[in-house]
């Protein structure tokens, strides 16, 4: 009940996000976010010169194992007939620079979402800045466009 009341209190206020994390902080310990590795594949190799940030499609790659690294983002430039492993290859991020995100915080059953930029760029499970006016505050990237504070 105290906490309803405590986010009753917030709503109005412009710093509803930034009270809601320092609360969270302070009640909850900090997680790690599980990071997504990608593990070295082989078999599949570029079918054509790759550029850096190259999301992989079809038309990217060949061999036995090429539907495994479908989605992936190039690291590096890629040449043609190079087989495609990690660290030349990682999952694609699901937050990037510029984008605008929605933010979300849970406290005792209550969600709450607010609009924010991207200050950088994410992979599912990693940690990324957003910005909300002249505020910015640090999240968890959980879906494409999506980022959760701890």
């Amino acid at each position: 009940m105290l906490a309803l009341r405590r986010i009753a209190e917030l709503v109005g206020a412009a710093g509803l996000l930034v009270a809601l994390t320092a609360s969270l902080q302070a009640q909850a310990p900090q997680f790690a976010a599980p990071q997504a590795t990608p593990q070295p594949i082989s078999g599949a190799v570029a079918l054509r010169l790759l550029p850096r940030g190259t999301v992989l499609q079809a038309a990217d790659v060949g061999g036995d194992s090429s539907a495994s690294v479908l989605g992936y983002e190039t690291q590096r430039i890629i040449a043609v007939g190079e087989t495609l492993r990690a660290p030349a290859i990682a999952p694609a991020a699901i937050v990037r620079s510029g984008d605008a995100v929605s933010v979300r915080v849970d406290v005792d059953g209550i969600s709450v979402s607010r609009r924010g930029i991207a200050l950088g760029n994410a992979r599912l499970g990693q940690p990324v800045r957003v910005r909300f006016g002249l505020h910015s505050l640090s999240g968890i990237a959980t879906a494409p466009g999506v980022v959760r504070l701890p």
